[in-house]
């Protein structure tokens, strides 16, 4: 049933698309046990995948994967507010959010061991613009536990971040 959560997240964005974005922002969202925000390390400016943006995907893939799944959101700045919570806060929209869905697929099996299978993304444009957002679904995997290739470690989904979970567990 959790894993319909994350579907749900998913297609809420696909059908909604920028309206979705806005809500989040609008309402100052909660990062939680399906959904993370991320902001890309370049603002998929360049011509490969930055370094973080491939680990924040490693990581995520791991940690989704190993628990119930999730979904992150890439291009909105999430920060603490006064209680402490992770919150969306602003947009950074991904500035060839084409390149960036490609750059993301195109990583999704040399970020862990084994590699996930059922990643999926979907792009976001702006109104007549080529910058934008992305949705990355990861499904709960038949094929945990996955390992981050970058650290060696592997994650689980706990509240709103990755822990990392010793190998013996």
């Amino acid at each position: 049933m959790e894993e319909e959560r994350a579907q749900e997240i998913y297609n809420r964005i696909k059908e909604e698309g920028l309206k979705a974005i806005d809500d989040y922002i609008l309402t100052r969202s909660s990062e939680e046990l399906f959904l993370d925000f991320k902001k890309s390390a370049d603002d998929g400016k360049g011509k490969t995948l930055h370094p973080n943006d491939r680990n924040n995907l490693a990581k995520a893939i791991s940690g989704f994967g190993n628990s119930e799944g999730g979904v992150i959101i890439w291009g909105i700045d999430c920060s603490r507010d006064s209680d402490g919570a992770d919150v969306a806060r602003a947009k950074h929209p991904i500035e060839n959010v084409a390149r960036f869905v490609s750059l993301l697929q195109s990583a999704v099996s040399a970020c862990t061991i084994p590699p996930h299978s059922k990643v999926e993304n979907f792009s976001i444009a702006e109104n007549g613009k080529n910058s934008g957002f992305v949705a990355t679904l990861i499904t709960k995997s038949t094929s945990a536990p996955h390992q981050c290739v970058n650290d060696y470690k592997y994650y689980m989904r706990a509240g709103s971040s990755f822990t990392p979970v010793p190998h013996a567990v």
